[in-house]
């Protein structure tokens, strides 16, 4: 979704939702130096964090602390891109950064009880030949219940230019690799990946850029942890709802194994909407055009879109006539559209709604989580979590924390992602002098 405002009020810089037809595209990585698996860095206690408990809110990692293998974190987020921290009921934090001073000079790492480790970093081995490359193109890790992480990653000096890997138990597994055969697509090669999708069971759900002759698609696939799977591919007759499907978006995947995605259609009743399929048959759940709970007509979707344990879903839109569209966070589930949060609505804590991050997330016990700039509210940004009518304020820029320290400004397209037992994190960039880029997380210390 969008913010329209400017710097000045401090919201978020604008993603077109628009992008989410977009391929995918990626740049060959020079060769990398080779790093070393590396023991986990003790983060030192901070004045901030020191007096919270178990729930509160604090910073897991900053710039500039001691980062596995040497050298110090600097940055969380790469350019204008979405900055995604997922965190499991442990109170793990899985998140991509930059490193100065280091060979391994970006990776994803985990934080885990006062520990920071390495899950996988630029320069590492990769089974069957080449190293990893850079992440900076999909810098969104996936984390699952038992602190697993998935991710897409750029190959150097192998035969591979990108591959889509997870890692459990410390070891690197390849789930594709491109210039691999494309299941499920004849005479297909698999050329590009998107952000994959992880769940508990270490299935996965992610796009692939497939090339067939001179032409290229995308398809969606579901990895069963055993094999690669089609789900479905553009330019497949969708002959229950009429037309092509023509745009593949990022996909949400839940403990069931239901994978939601947005996509366009082209030719037929309407222009887009929300699809599951997987465990589920192939079918639209909710269309552009569709009538929100107040009347208006969603126009539009969310980049990507989440989904939790019981198959409802959480996604951003835009809702209204042309030209007065206002946005909106929105939940289908059992009993139909629900909203979670409407701009222009009383905000929890204060002030209303003046729109959105790029969009929401959601837990799998179904709270959702996403960022709003306020309007006449005690901040200008804010973090929220929730359900349809029970929406909270957890945090906000400028808020002073009960145990000292400052929330800094939110990252450009912050966004807030929902753990369990209503746990959250959300990144913030230095604003003045003295502070740090940091991601914050309310979640319980940790299992160790």
């Amino acid at each position: 979704m969008l913010l329209s405002a400017a710097w000045q009020r401090v919201l978020i810089a604008a993603i077109a939702v628009a992008v989410m037809w977009a391929g995918v595209w990626w740049v060959a990585p020079s060769t990398p130096s080779i790093s070393v698996a590396q023991p986990a860095v003790l983060v030192p206690a901070n004045q901030t964090a020191a007096a919270f408990s178990h729930v509160a809110l604090r910073p897991i990692v900053l710039a500039g602390q001691v980062a596995p293998g040497g050298g110090r974190f600097d940055r969380f987020e790469v350019s204008t891109q979405p900055v995604v921290a997922p965190v499991n009921a442990r109170g793990q934090v899985a998140f991509y950064a930059t490193v100065v001073h280091a060979f391994a000079r970006e990776g994803i790492f985990l934080a885990d009880a006062g520990r920071i480790s390495k899950v996988a970093a630029y320069g590492d081995p990769v089974p069957g030949g080449g190293t990893l490359g850079i992440f900076s193109d999909h810098p969104l890790p996936a984390l699952n219940a038992a602190g697993h992480v998935a991710f897409d990653a750029e190959v150097a000096g192998g035969r591979a230019t990108e591959g889509v890997f997870l890692v459990r138990d410390s070891e690197l597994h390849v789930i594709a690799l491109a210039d691999d055969d494309a299941p499920g697509v004849p005479g297909g090669v698999l050329v590009g990946f998107d952000t994959p999708a992880l769940n508990d069971n270490d299935e996965l759900a992610f796009v692939a850029t497939v090339r067939r002759g001179r032409d290229t698609l995308h398809v969606l696939y579901f990895w069963n942890g055993r094999r690669l799977q089609r789900l479905v591919a553009e330019g497949e007759l969708l002959l229950r709802v009429g037309g092509v499907m023509d745009g593949i978006g990022m996909p949400a995947l839940n403990n069931n194994g239901v994978v939601a995605f947005p996509a366009a259609i082209l030719k037929g009743p309407v222009l887009g909407g929300i699809f599951v399929a997987g465990t589920h048959e192939l079918r639209l759940l909710v269309a552009a055009g569709d009538r929100a709970p107040d009347g208006a007509m969603i126009q539009r979707f969310s980049e990507q879109i989440a989904i939790d344990d019981n198959d409802a879903i959480t996604f951003g839109a835009y809702i209204g006539a042309s030209g007065n569209l206002r946005e909106a966070v929105l939940r289908r589930g059992a009993d139909g559209l629900a909203p979670i949060a409407l701009e222009g609505a009383p905000a929890p804590g204060g002030g209303r709604y003046d729109g959105f991050g790029p969009w929401p997330t959601v837990a799998a016990d179904g709270n959702a989580a996403f960022t709003a700039a306020l309007d006449g509210g005690p901040g200008p940004l804010a973090a929220f979590v929730g359900t349809p009518g029970h929406v909270r304020r957890v945090a906000m820029m400028g808020e002073v924390l009960p145990g000292g320290g400052r929330i800094g400004r939110f990252v450009l397209n912050a966004v807030a992602v929902a753990g369990p037992n209503n746990g959250l994190t959300f990144a913030t960039m230095a604003d003045r002098e003295g502070e740090q880029n940091a991601i914050y997380c309310r979640c319980p210390l940790g299992s160790r």
